[in-house]
């Protein structure tokens, strides 16, 4: 069998493995542990990919050294971009659930609108903007 073919094949299975999970999510009510536990394992399984696979390679053509600081150097990043995401609201982006959903349309119902923090006569764009930004913060 030819490579192009082998390989348009292993990912027509993984493709249809997608789907096939997006049509169980659509007509299935699918509990916050199953989906908790699958995100858990494929986040544990692209972790492994990289621990395994990329260090490995990248060790052999770059050397330990400068592998394992790129590598520690990739995780300060993201820590610190997600920590200054987070002070700036995004905290709770990712929210999902009924739970979430209440939370929110109490702090709806708790704060103005965003045109009643302007007055009628200056209903702009920079107004409409300046609400949007004392709303998110």
């Amino acid at each position: 069998m030819p490579t192009w073919l082998e390989a348009g094949l292993w990912g027509l299975l993984g493709g249809g493995a997608l789907v096939l999970g997006a049509l169980v999510a659509w007509f299935a009510r699918v509990p916050q542990v199953v989906v908790a536990s699958v995100m858990a394992f494929g986040s544990g399984v692209l972790i492994s990919a990289v621990a395994f696979d990329l260090m490995a390679e990248a060790a052999e053509t770059g050397g330990l050294l400068p592998t394992a600081l790129g590598f520690l150097g990739g995780a300060v990043v993201y820590l610190a971009a997600n920590a200054a995401l987070a002070a700036r609201g995004a905290r709770h982006r990712k929210r999902s659930g009924a739970s979430s959903r209440r939370r929110a349309s109490s702090r709806a119902a708790v704060r103005p609108s965003r045109w009643a923090l302007c007055s009628t006569a200056s209903r702009s764009r920079w107004c409409w903007a300046s609400a949007c930004w004392a709303a998110a913060r």
